[in-house]
């Protein structure tokens, strides 16, 4: 049984795994909004956010990890516009 407990503790959300969900913070860029919410994880933050244009939205999570929540805004906003450049509203399909 321990075994099998082990296996499924690696694939259950853990209660101080603190990834938020919570807008930290935002800007447009070429008619989206984009929404930087990055995610706690062991002392660094997870990129993690929201592109939205009009009612359509896309949310983003990558297994990138920064040591500062600024950092990882930042960096999220310059992965959305990556997207953005590169597929428009094709995004949201």
């Amino acid at each position: 049984m321990g075994l099998l407990t082990s296996l499924l503790g690696m694939f259950t959300a853990k209660d101080n795994d603190t990834t938020s969900s919570t807008p930290f913070s935002q800007e447009e860029y070429k008619g989206y909004l984009l929404v930087a919410t990055p995610a706690a994880e062991n002392s660094q933050f997870r990129i993690n956010g929201l592109i939205s244009k009009g009612e359509r939205e896309h949310s983003f999570i990558r297994a990138d990890v920064l040591p500062s929540q600024e950092m990882c805004a930042q960096e999220t906003f310059r992965k959305a516009k990556l997207m953005i450049d590169q597929q428009g509203d094709n995004l949201f399909n």
